[in-house]
């Protein structure tokens, strides 16, 4: 029994220093990394194998000052030296997720923008930004010496919308710019003026000075109810007449313009913005 004990130990030790000596003949040393230079390894087929060996703890590299100089020497690139150091990869990018997109068919795409509700289907309002501005109120300012206001006009080309919205009560559904929300639309009716259609965006001048804002006699109420991420859907006070209308995002800023026949400069208002404009047709 104690003759078996002894075997097993020394058979154990025989083991042991076979498998000492294979993991100090798999180690990679610099002199291995010169050598596989002096192949004509490239640096990426060297450091494939630094990293594959370094997984198994197999790496006994001298990167003192010393071993740097008889790299270098050697012609080890730096990029080779540098994962000689630190051989663990790099970490890979790292990946934010998209946020989801709503596909619920009750809902228009997600896209920001007017859609009317047109049966089942949802019908884009294709809008525009203001470009086009001008002065109105010019006599009524003269003829009371600069009492009354002036005011600016934004207005579109055409005697009529190309977007027919063709029910008296229609249901609107407003898809907002990432912070907005359905109160920084208002709906307004245009007024049809030669080959355009106009709506006020701001006075300067007068009693009152200036100011920013749509005259309040154009605007239409409607209440929103949020009907998903950043949709609204609309609900109008009470049937649309046959006319031109449009749905006005704008920014209120203030600006110095030239006065009317008094001269000098009023303080007054101007906005810019986007319109989305359509026409109930009779």
């Amino acid at each position: 029994m104690r003759r078996q004990t002894v075997l097993t130990a020394i058979l154990l030790l025989l083991l042991s220093s076979i498998t000492r000596s294979q993991q100090l003949s798999s180690r990679i040393t610099n002199q291995d990394v010169i050598d596989m230079v002096g192949l004509g390894l490239s640096d990426d087929v060297i450091i494939t194998k630094i990293r594959a060996a370094s997984a198994g703890g197999t790496l006994q590299f001298n990167t003192s000052v010393g071993g740097l100089k008889e790299l270098k020497a050697a012609k080890v690139s730096d990029d080779v030296i540098k994962v000689m150091i630190n051989p663990a990869p790099p970490a890979g990018p790292i990946v934010v997720a998209a946020a989801p997109m709503s596909n619920d068919p009750n809902l228009p795409p997600p896209e920001v923008g007017v859609y009317w509700k047109n049966g089942s289907a949802f019908t884009r309002i294709e809008g525009q930004a203001i470009s086009q501005t001008k002065v109105g109120g010019k006599a009524g300012s003269m003829f009371t010496y600069g009492m009354r206001n002036e005011h600016w006009d934004a207005f579109l080309d055409g005697p009529e919308s190309k977007n027919d919205v063709r029910d008296s009560m229609p249901v609107f559904y407003i898809y907002v710019p990432d912070g907005g929300s359905a109160a920084d639309f208002s709906l307004i009716s245009l007024e049809r003026k030669g080959n355009r259609r106009e709506f006020q965006i701001g006075s300067f001048g007068g009693i009152t000075g200036g100011k920013s804002g749509i005259k309040r006699d154009k605007v239409i109420a409607f209440t929103a109810e949020h009907a998903g991420i950043r949709t609204y859907r609309l609900k109008l006070a009470a049937d649309m007449k046959p006319g031109e209308y449009a749905f006005f995002m704008g920014t209120g800023q203030q600006s110095t313009m030239a006065g009317g026949s008094s001269g000098g400069a009023r303080s007054g208002g101007a906005a810019s913005g986007r319109v989305y404009d359509f026409r109930i047709p009779k």
